[in-house]
């Protein structure tokens, strides 16, 4: 059994602190023989880098910036990559490698705050963002509706009175300009069978990975996390794939057997219909209070791996899974725990959060012109909170990694991942 904790950010979104506490016994000597273990599978080589803080935004701009999802980067061109590291107002970042990038003072995009929940635009961030070379560029949009904050709560107690949608945006220019791929509630691309109810616990599909394309089969796939059951629908991470990306209407979530649930708008749903069409079957090996923030192809391994952060506020720990179909996953362990960090680091944090795997080489090395792809020493990127946002705020940090091989790891069949987009 899981017993969840809930903290509300003062000065952002609202942020469940990574954490999971068991409600067994579980001793500090447990976790690092864990840690020692998940270790031989990938470990830290050397402090993280400081990519980024919303201090120099706040220096620069006088805008208390508050990023809110992990990481995710596409290249324009070799010696030009833009970063979308966002929150309801998201400020693009343009730099000339996944190291080096000047935030601007300008958004690119701006949350729509609509206060009806059946159009799905109210606190809405943009997120895993996939490029073309033709510079158009499509991306999910994870958005809240926090009914206290639209006049649609009657409950004091958080988190009631939430809950998580889907959509899906556009640019054309490189991710200078943005808009709903179809006008609200159109752009819906997933969302439970079940309408707004202020009296559950926050549910909903949302917190999408990156998303990736699988070339055996030719699609594209997406993680995403429901935090409390709703209905039929089960909490967990579920596996959702397309072969459409322009249609937010075509994405599929797995059944147990096959990739047949749909993802309609729960207004148009007679109340009474049966909802097991719309429902999708999570993942196995993965705690129901994690999720999963980032999924790449290991070159190394020859699999596929998902990074994961579980949400509570007392855990330190990132998680690692693998996979050769992206459907089925091994069982999670720790692979990284903010105790490793040197004091100047650590003297600036109160959480971490957002763990993604990025490889600096994805592009000039594989083709990867969206870092889905990672060889032997990819980057954990990940972010701080601190204090205040006016001191040591926010953080992007890189951490280097690197894998290293165990038996029942490494996949016998070959394989070949390298994409053009």
């Amino acid at each position: 059994m899981l017993k969840a904790s809930y903290s509300l950010n003062s000065y952002g979104r609202t942020v469940f602190a990574l954490c999971i506490v068991l409600c067994f016994t579980h001793s500090v000597s447990s976790t690092h023989a864990h840690q020692r273990k998940a270790a031989s599978l990938i470990s830290p080589i050397g402090d993280p880098i400081d990519v980024w803080d919303s201090v120099d935004t706040w220096k620069r701009c006088s805008i208390v910036d508050v990023p809110d999802i992990p990481s995710r980067v596409y290249a324009e061109a070799k010696d030009k990559m833009h970063m979308i590291e966002g929150s309801t107002h998201f400020f693009p970042m343009t730099g000339d490698s996944i190291f080096n990038f000047t935030r601007s003072c300008k958004p690119a995009w701006n949350m729509t705050g609509d206060g009806n929940p059946a159009m799905f635009a109210g606190n809405e961030f943009l997120d895993s963002a996939i490029a073309f070379s033709n510079g158009t560029v499509v991306s999910l949009i994870h958005t809240e509706f926090p009914g206290n904050r639209y006049n649609m709560c009657n409950s004091t107690a958080y988190p009631l009175c939430w809950t998580v949608t889907i959509g899906l945006a556009i640019s054309h220019d490189w991710g200078a300009t943005w808009s709903h791929v179809r006008p609200p509630p159109h752009h819906l691309m997933a969302a439970v069978p079940y309408v707004y109810d202020e009296k559950k616990l926050a549910y909903g599909w949302g917190d999408p990975s990156n998303i990736v394309l699988n070339p055996r089969d030719g699609y594209y796939y997406v993680a995403m996390w429901n935090r409390h059951q709703i209905g039929k629908q089960k909490s967990g991470i579920c596996i959702a794939r397309t072969r459409q990306l322009l249609d937010p209407s075509s994405w599929r979530g797995w059944d147990g057997k096959g990739f047949s649930t749909t993802f309609v708008s729960p207004y148009s749903l007679d109340p009474k219909a049966p909802k097991e069409q719309h429902i999708c079957t999570v993942i196995e090996n993965v705690p129901t209070l994690c999720a999963a923030l980032s999924m790449v192809w290991s070159t190394y391994l020859e699999k596929f791996v998902m990074t994961i952060g579980c949400f509570d506020e007392l855990s330190k720990s990132f998680y690692i899974s693998t996979s050769d179909d992206l459907i089925h996953w091994t069982t999670m362990r720790p692979f990284f725990d903010a105790d490793i960090l040197p004091p100047r680091v650590k003297k600036m944090i109160t959480s971490i959060g957002y763990p993604a795997l990025l490889d600096p080489i994805a592009f000039s090395s594989y083709g990867d012109r969206n870092f889905y792809t990672i060889g032997k020493e990819p980057y954990l990127f990940w972010v701080s909170l601190g204090h205040s946002p006016y001191t040591d705020g926010r953080h992007l940090w890189a951490s280097p990694m690197r894998f290293n091989s165990e038996e029942g790891v490494l996949s016998n069949v070959s394989s070949s991942y390298t994409t053009v987009l």
